[in-house]
């Protein structure tokens, strides 16, 4: 009703009157971030699983999480050891001095290009073909964000950067660059992490300077494998939680693992390669991608 009576005042409709205040969120929750991030105090032995989504975030964070904890270290939902860095300022879930409690090395997931996260610490990128990412966070946005398109329009707005996160290509090339200027990142592709998990874990322990030796690395690849991340799926997903949390049940959320883009037809790979050839690489040194949604 005040959206009808609103609109009527300012010559507005009322979808567009739902997309003035979704932007008004938008713009809370940025700011509750910027001021989070400028009161957060980073050390040098903090750990960031840094990615595009999709890209296997869950899974590293879980790994690291059970080589440096151990198997007996339960948690509640991984954010509440692993946390989402920017999310959890932004909605004020955990504030700067929450995240300061927390024992070191402390581990953090974040989707956002390295300008937006502190220099000091250590950062573990993984980057997947952009098909699969493609054809997986197409099913997030579906099932979770309220995308009712078809693939093929999905795929037009991924091309053009217009989701969570923006590009994919820009995110993946900063990145890229980040782990080329300075120390202290790791690129790994997921591919090869998905062939042999055992090695890339033992490369990303090496390159965050932890000490473990061979068992606790492979205890921690079973203890991580699909089928025990199924078994514990709401432990995982911070939708899944917030659907727990209204007594919804949830959708799947950790996918299959294997590569999609075999599902997806040749003119829609060619798409894609098309448009990694075409992508910009300039972006505004202000810009922050619309994460908060």
């Amino acid at each position: 009703m005040w959206r009808r009576a609103l609109g009527t005042a300012l010559g507005l409709s009322v979808s567009s009157i739902d997309r003035l205040e979704a932007g008004l969120g938008d713009l809370r929750r940025t700011a509750a971030f910027v001021q989070g991030r400028l009161q957060f105090e980073p050390r040098a032995d903090d750990v960031y699983v840094a990615t595009y989504p999709r890209s296997g975030t869950t899974w590293m964070l879980f790994m690291l999480h059970l080589l440096v904890r151990g198997p007996e270290a339960e948690f509640r939902h991984l954010q509440d050891v692993c946390p989402w860095f920017e999310r959890s300022l932004a909605i004020g879930s955990l504030r700067a001095e929450d995240l300061r409690r927390l024992p070191s090395p402390r581990i953090f997931k974040t989707h956002l290009p390295p300008r937006w996260l502190p220099t000091v610490g250590r950062f573990v990128v993984i980057v997947r073909d952009p098909s699969d990412v493609a054809l997986s966070y197409y099913g997030l946005h579906r099932d979770y964000l309220g995308f009712g398109g078809s693939l093929d329009e999905f795929l037009v707005r991924f091309c053009r950067g217009r989701v969570q996160y923006g590009s994919w290509w820009t995110h993946v090339e900063q990145w890229q660059r980040r782990a080329q200027e300075r120390p202290g990142a790791v690129v790994l592709r997921y591919e090869a992490l998905r062939a042999d998990p055992l090695e890339g874990l033992r490369e990303v322990a090496e390159a965050v300077g932890w000490s473990v030796d061979e068992a606790r690395l492979a205890a921690a690849v079973e203890g991580a494998s699909l089928s025990r991340m199924k078994a514990l799926e709401e432990r995982f997903d911070h939708a899944t939680s917030l659907l727990l949390e209204r007594g919804v049940s949830p959708r799947s959320f950790i996918g299959k693992g294997a590569a999609g883009a075999r599902s997806l037809s040749p003119e829609q790979r060619a798409r894609i390669h098309a448009a990694g050839r075409q992508a910009s690489r300039r972006h505004a040194p202000w810009e922050l991608p619309a994460f908060l949604h």
